[in-house]
């Protein structure tokens, strides 16, 4: 009998868990990078040594990136049947006639099968945008193993937006908003504040991305206009312990001057705002009135 047969969910917890460890190296390293105007350097010019002598830690990224992919692709085999992911014929199988045999004992498919048995055995192949990107950071990561990567050329900004990219594409109904607060509910940072620290860490993180994805990309992800104006999230921006930092991430619903709308992509939720000017100092005229702010200057 074989006992500890995995279950969906254990492959895609640990695949989400190695998403969430690359995202925070390559977070390091840009926050690292934005820090060094406070001291004293232009970052156009530090530029390209910067992220040069970041390519190690971008390859470490990079090939947990595509770990963390591989087992969410196994999760998703695993929905169809955990049994598919074994790789050898009966006949090399582990004998079953002293002891019982754990999962773990068998051989399972290599990642370079992970696409074929999923598309063959589902009645929802994958994405062929998914399969292109998942081909690509597997060789790119086979390179980075075998030949130490030393000729790699991949941005940051490709290894982020590929994370989120192939993540979507899987899973359509979990944005990355939930995913990494999640992340964050079960890491050693939930000891250091209230939900709310965990919210203020979103915000920033978001804010990080939008500004380095074009906007094609964020209208996809995280459902925003970014060449609108933006605006503090009302609920976001009232429990902010740091306001004076708070990144404004909402947009209006639409572009009429009527709009009594706004979209915050951190809560995932839309708000009632009116329509009235602020104060002579502030151009502002989108005001919560439920929460008492200006969505322009915050007071």
């Amino acid at each position: 009998m074989v006992k500890n047969i995995p279950e969906s969910q254990d492959y895609i917890k640990t695949g989400r868990e190695l998403l969430d460890i690359s995202w925070g190296m390559i977070k390091n390293l840009l926050e690292t990078y934005n820090e060094s105007e406070f001291c004293g350097f232009d970052k156009k010019e530090i530029s390209d040594e910067y992220w040069s002598l970041s390519t190690r830690r971008l390859n470490s990224a990079l090939a947990i990136t595509q770990q963390g992919i591989e087992f969410l692709l196994k999760g998703k085999i695993c929905e169809i049947s955990p049994y598919l992911l074994i790789s050898e014929p009966p006949s090399n199988w582990p004998s079953t006639q002293k002891n019982d045999l754990d999962f773990s004992q068998f051989r399972t498919i290599d990642a370079q099968d992970l696409v074929k048995v999923y598309d063959t055995f589902s009645t929802d192949p994958l994405d062929p945008r998914f399969t292109t990107m998942f081909n690509k950071f597997r060789e790119l990561r086979n390179t980075i193993m075998h030949s130490i990567g030393g000729n790699i050329k991949i941005s940051h900004i490709d290894i982020i937006d590929s994370q989120i990219a192939m993540h979507k594409l899987l899973f359509p109904n979990d944005s990355w908003v939930k995913i990494r607060i999640e992340a964050l509910k079960n890491s050693p940072d939930t000891a250091l504040g209230s939900d709310w620290y965990i919210n203020d860490i979103v915000n920033n993180e978001l804010a990080l991305i939008i500004d380095l994805l074009p906007p094609q990309k964020v209208y996809e992800y995280f459902k925003i206009d970014k060449k609108s104006r933006p605006y503090y999230c009302p609920d976001c921006y009232s429990e902010n312990d740091t306001r004076e930092f708070a990144p404004k991430l909402a947009r209006l619903t639409s572009k009429k001057p009527d709009c009594n709308a706004i979209y915050c992509p951190v809560c995932e939720a839309e708000y009632e705002i009116a329509r009235k000017d602020c104060t002579e100092d502030c151009p502002g005229n989108v005001i919560s009135e439920l929460y008492g702010i200006c969505l322009t200057c915050g007071d």
